[in-house]
């Protein structure tokens, strides 16, 4: 995971309920329950067969830990990107940035993201969904959505 602390898991948390929110509503009830569940058993990588998270295909799979899987995985793509421009940028914009990649309140500085880090993202989130056993329409959808919110500030 990107940073197992209290602060980034609260960070993970609120972060995921507005995606579920809009990807799976009917999880919303559960969602705290699914996310203690995720940071206590996180999905290990797949060993290359057909079923990511090794669930039968009649099993109904929670949308949660999917998409707090790959919200995981972009917020470590952002951090290193944050590192790597901390190598010619202050410490103070640093910090700035840093805060505006991860507060999700709405008083946040403006940081923008190239094409192509944005095109990052979505193959990074898509190939998480993916592997986290979310159909491909819906880990597109759902990648694109990831992407949007980054790119509005939303």
């Amino acid at each position: 995971m990107w940073n197992n602390t209290n602060e980034n898991r609260q960070l993970l948390a609120d972060v995921s309920k507005e995606f579920i929110a809009e990807i799976a509503p009917e999880e919303l009830e559960y969602v705290d329950e699914l996310l203690a569940e995720y940071h206590e058993n996180p999905p290990q990588v797949s060993s290359g067969s057909d079923d990511p998270l090794g669930f039968g295909g009649d099993i109904m799979v929670a949308v949660t830990p999917v998409i707090a899987m790959a919200l995981s995985a972009v917020f470590k793509f952002l951090l290193e990107e944050v590192i790597k421009s901390a190598k010619t940028e202050s410490a103070a914009l640093m910090a700035q940035k840093v805060k505006a990649f991860f507060n999700p309140s709405a008083q946040k500085p403006v940081v923008k993201l190239s094409q192509e880090e944005l095109a990052k993202i979505k193959e990074i989130a898509k190939k998480e969904l993916r592997r986290g056993g979310m159909n491909p329409k819906k880990a597109e959808d759902a990648s694109l959505i990831i992407v949007a919110k980054l790119t509005l500030g939303a």
